[in-house]
């Protein structure tokens, strides 16, 4: 051991002592368990035949579009052409006791639909979606039609290979139909058929990528903007993300927030003219959350939270099922400093792994990525 107090080594050592602590103490953050979860899930009920509604946004009228994926889990271990179509669904919240009901897409030209981020524009009527067809991953957009009754066209298929296949996670509209914001959370392309069936050697390192990005806390990850009249894509800021998640937008479209829920954490960007987004600052949280969407009438940031987030990493590696709690949570700025606060806390025995939640009056809406149904909650 003399070599550590050799003054050669002894500098080197000190650094490699040091990143090896602030790793370990990340991790420690990342898998600690939030210590003020208090269920409040007595009044939910499981609705729907969805089969995974990762996320969901509220149009116009109090409509709430949720899109359903088929099964993410599936997908991503199996492939999109192993898992059920999903598609898009609405509910009408202000019916005293809301059922989702399936909307179809008129024109739509894929034959599958696997939806796992999407955002819903009440500036243009417009309805976006991350789609995983398998050979890749794409944002379908969709218009919105209200009158007679809710209706949905397909306008416009938007690819680029920035893309990697089941590695965009969620898309936000930006200042107008023409501007598009779209997160990246994975290093690597899955395989086609997913990460249980590679068919090279190549093919195994998304799910060590994941893992080592995950843990040792490497940026790898981005947010794109895509200029839908140049149909063009490309790096939107100058952050680098373990894993960019959920985004949205504030009701004028100057600041953007971006999820990153390894670290217990998101960035809040502002917009510039030229559709650079220009970072402010991290807020930080004692859990981690997936899915977000401001909430035009009060300012404040809805979150999908992941209290436990030793369950989801059993969850995942696990045959069995696994039962990982979540909710609903709000972000709000309160004399210049963010504040947090539970709207409602699950335990998951009902619909496990919550990734996005909504709210209208006294009524919840919880949904996950891998879990069918949807948790419909009075608070």
């Amino acid at each position: 051991m003399a070599w550590i107090t050799n003054s050669k080594y002894l500098f080197p050592t000190i650094i490699i002592i040091a990143v090896l602590v602030n790793r370990g103490l990340r991790v420690k953050n990342m898998l600690q368990l939030y210590e003020d979860m208090k269920f409040k899930d007595q009044n939910c009920k499981l609705k729907g035949s969805l089969k995974g509604a990762e996320d969901m946004g509220m149009g116009k009228n109090s409509i709430l579009f949720i899109g359903d994926s088929g099964g993410l889990k599936q997908c991503f271990h199996h492939g999109s052409s192993s898992a059920e179509t999903g598609g898009v669904w609405m509910m009408d919240m202000q019916e005293s006791d809301p059922e989702p009901v399936q909307l179809q897409i008129n024109g739509f030209p894929n034959k599958q639909i696997h939806v796992h981020g999407i955002f819903v524009s009440n500036k243009t009527d417009r309805l976006y979606l991350i789609n995983h067809l398998g050979s890749e991953s794409v944002v379908e957009v969709i218009q919105i039609n209200y009158s007679p009754s809710i209706s949905l066209q397909y306008l416009r298929t938007v690819k680029s290979p920035l893309f990697p296949r089941y590695g965009i996670n969620d898309v936000v509209e930006g200042i107008d139909e023409n501007e598009i914001y779209v997160t990246r959370w994975q290093v690597l392309s899955f395989p086609e058929h997913g990460l249980k069936n590679p068919q090279t050697l190549a093919e195994r390192l998304p799910s060590l990528a994941f893992l080592a990005t995950s843990l040792l806390g490497i940026k790898m990850t981005y947010v794109y903007r895509c200029d839908l009249v140049k149909d063009e894509c490309y790096e939107a800021t100058d952050k680098i993300f373990i894993g960019a998640n959920g985004i949205t937008t504030s009701t004028d479209r100057q600041h953007y927030f971006v999820a990153d829920p390894s670290e217990k954490k998101f960035g809040v960007f502002k917009r510039q003219e030229n559709g650079w987004l220009e970072f402010e600052r991290w807020v930080q949280l004692p859990f981690g959350i997936d899915n977000l969407e401001f909430d035009t009438q009060t300012g404040e940031i809805l979150m999908g939270t992941i209290p436990d987030m030793i369950s989801v990493m059993k969850s995942e590696s696990a045959a069995e099922t696994v039962v990982v709690p979540g909710g609903l949570s709000i972000a709000y700025l309160e004399e210049g400093e963010w504040k947090v606060k539970d709207v409602l806390m699950h335990d998951g025995s009902k619909l496990s792994q919550i990734s996005a939640g909504n709210r209208f009056r006294n009524t919840v809406v919880l949904g996950s990525p891998h879990n069918p149904g949807i948790l419909v909650c009075t608070v």
